[in-house]
């Protein structure tokens, strides 16, 4: 899986893959350091033979990004949609937690790639997507709190 979206870039520095409840993403820094690129997978794109539902490229500008790059284009197993989104956290951040219906989901920071998170308060109607993140130190204790608020970019 992650060998199929690596191979339409060549990286440079660390592949992160990530798994959650609702997704799955990988995301790698181009060799230019001059964007991020992601590959975007749920449950409803497991049947296919290519498993990715979406791709996703973001511009860095000073190695932050220029937006979160949503995607709205990928299903869970029951057809609703799922956004997919890039958040760039403090360099103090150990974790990034998005809050969802009934749970919250922890993602791992990983330096200066951009944490790719997903979050089912998509409207279709507006192409925008709420992701309600807090940014958490190693110790647990929380950081900032904020609501991303995403919109398909073009």
């Amino acid at each position: 899986m992650r060998a199929s979206c690596v191979s339409r870039s060549a990286p440079s520095g660390p592949v992160v893959a990530r798994t959650g409840v609702t997704g799955a993403s990988v995301t790698f820094v181009d060799p230019g350091h001059r964007g991020v690129h992601a590959c975007d997978a749920t449950d409803g794109s497991r049947s296919r033979a290519e498993r990715w539902c979406a791709h996703a490229f973001g511009r860095l500008s000073d190695a932050r990004l220029l937006d979160p790059r949503l995607t709205i284009t990928c299903r869970d197993a029951g057809g609703a949609p799922v956004g997919f989104a890039w958040v760039q956290p403090s360099s103090a951040a150990a974790y990034v937690v998005v809050q969802q219906p009934g749970y919250a989901e922890v993602y791992a920071a990983s330096g200066t790639t951009p944490v790719r998170v997903t979050t089912t308060g998509v409207d279709l109607a507006s192409s925008h997507a709420t992701f309600a993140i807090s940014e958490h130190a190693r110790d647990g204790r929380r950081l900032r709190s904020y609501d991303l608020e995403a919109q398909v970019a073009g």
